[in-house]
């Protein structure tokens, strides 16, 4: 008898779709992402011998009555959801149904940041509807949790009644009873990434409602390597051990994506595409010599980057690059332990510029040490390096952080309201020494105005014999000029 297991990506939360992935764990606007995480688990689950199956309610907009039929008609043994971090309460709902459906189930959640803060993982596991927390990666850990309960199935394919000493032995979970507290297993092992199967996304209906703001159909997700070993203090998935996939394997997943699924268009959805421009120019090269043939994007360090690395990207399929500005000022940057300087930043937008590749740049405002000035610093040097498009995100202090205390024990914090936590969010969760929320939140309109509506800007992205490009970029402009201006979340 098969263990049955069901990978739940939960719904979209107030009408917006949620990123759920080990880098990214909170709400989007104007993407929709496929669960490239539940994906890679369900292909570890399956390689293993489990029967699995996959529902993704946030691709597809599915709401819980959706899901409820599926655990009702399938009866699934275990139910493993992920979490992000402004959604926690909506998305437990899946673990509640799944309990409320089938109180013998083993009901499991992950969400990376949650994972790396005690306090808050105990407080979760404290929850009736959680039996476990997974501390790792869906595919690098469910196998071996699946192999132990199938052990205890029944000869009629049921799980007795629960016994803690079910999960003692597995490693990476947390987990509560009464009788003993806050459970802990033993650390569990980093994957080895280059052995993972492709994920598997013939488990999904199709790969029709995936997009972001550059591709808007036949998109996928990938990932050519995992972690990253640069310590941002700002950054929640920061001083992870770095792991590439050969460049062969990679391409392989390309074509055997663009042969199955009909894809065109992929994200490379790592922390860090490479760790040296020597790194992506083998990519680049190995993407031209196999013949993929599909257009991608993906982030980077701007230090990371040159011209002729740049140029091969091209030449393979990039067609942008997003990279963390995060300030115009100096002393912020250090205050953050970027490790990039704007130099290395005005370098990688002229390198992009050259390579005829979309440079994306991404801010953040409200970081430890901003004023007013620092603040002005950063809005007139994106409008020095002119990047095709700037982000501009409230500093947002996960808690498993190293600026986190800083904010905290500071009395920076506005409030501890989990919901609020986005980066994308239209107000701020933090104030600075100079700056209170209220300026915060003035700030960013004002510097939204000046740098989208510039003539230069706007004439810069005309594009003479393109109509349809200028049509739909008019349309993202206004879009995102109406959001700001409305306080909606932003891209």
């Amino acid at each position: 008898m098969k263990l049955r297991i069901l990978l739940v990506n939960p719904p979209r939360v107030k009408g917006l779709p949620v990123v759920r992935e080990e880098r990214y764990e909170h709400r989007d606007v104007g993407s929709v992402y496929p669960p490239l995480s539940i994906l890679q688990g369900a292909a570890s689950l399956r390689q293993a011998g489990f029967d699995v199956k996959v529902i993704d309610a946030n691709g597809f907009d599915l709401k819980l009555e959706d899901i409820a039929r599926t655990m009702s008609s399938w009866e699934p043994h275990m139910v493993v959801a992920r979490m992000a971090f402004d959604c926690q309460e909506e998305d437990l709902k899946v673990l509640q149904l799944a309990k409320a459906t089938n109180p013998d189930c083993v009901t499991v959640i992950r969400n990376k940041m949650i994972s790396e803060v005690p306090w808050f993982v105990e407080t979760i596991t404290r929850r009736p509807e959680v039996d476990l927390y997974l501390m790792g990666e869906l595919d690098a850990l469910l196998p071996t949790l699946a192999k132990r309960l199938e052990s205890e199935l029944t000869p009629e394919g049921k799980l007795p009644p629960k016994s803690t000493g079910w999960f003692s032995g597995v490693p990476g979970l947390t987990y509560y009873n009464e009788k003993e507290g806050f459970q802990k297993t033993p650390p569990f092992a980093l994957m080895d990434v280059s052995l993972a199967p492709f994920p598997a996304y013939d488990m999904l209906p199709s790969i029709a409602p995936y997009h972001t703001g550059v591709f808007h159909d036949h998109f996928v997700m990938i990932q050519t390597s995992r972690g990253c070993p640069f310590g941002c203090t700002f950054c929640a998935y920061a001083l992870e051990k770095y792991r590439p996939r050969p460049h062969a394997h990679v391409a392989e997943e390309l074509k055997w994506l663009k042969k199955s699924f009909g894809a065109k268009n992929v994200l490379f959805f790592d922390d860090l595409l490479a760790l040296n421009s020597n790194q992506t120019a083998e990519l680049a090269t190995e993407l031209i010599k196999d013949e993929v043939n599909m257009e991608w994007v993906c982030c980077t360090r701007a230090n990371l980057t040159d011209v002729a690395s740049l140029k091969l990207m091209r030449d393979s399929g990039c067609r942008e690059l997003a990279v963390g500005i995060e300030s115009g000022s100096e002393v912020i940057l250090e205050n953050i332990n970027k490790g990039v300087t704007k130099d290395d930043i005005r370098k990688c937008a002229m390198a992009c510029k050259e390579a005829d590749i979309l440079f994306y740049g991404m801010t953040i405002l409200g970081l430890p040490g901003e004023t007013r000035e620092t603040w002005r610093q950063t809005v007139d040097f994106i409008k020095d390096i002119d990047p095709f498009y700037t982000q501009i995100c409230f500093s947002t202090p996960w808690p498993n952080t190293e600026m986190y205390p800083w904010y905290d024990e500071k009395g920076y914090l506005l409030h501890k309201d989990w919901s609020r936590y986005s980066p994308l969010a239209p107000e701020p969760v933090v104030r600075t020494e100079a700056l209170t929320g209220e300026d915060l939140i003035k700030m960013r309109k004002e510097a939204y105005r000046e740098l989208l509506f510039r003539p230069k800007y706007l004439l810069s992205k005309i594009r003479l014999t393109d109509p349809l490009w200028n049509l739909k970029g008019g349309w993202e402009l206004a879009k995102r000029g109406a959001a700001v201006l409305t306080g909606h979340d932003v891209r």
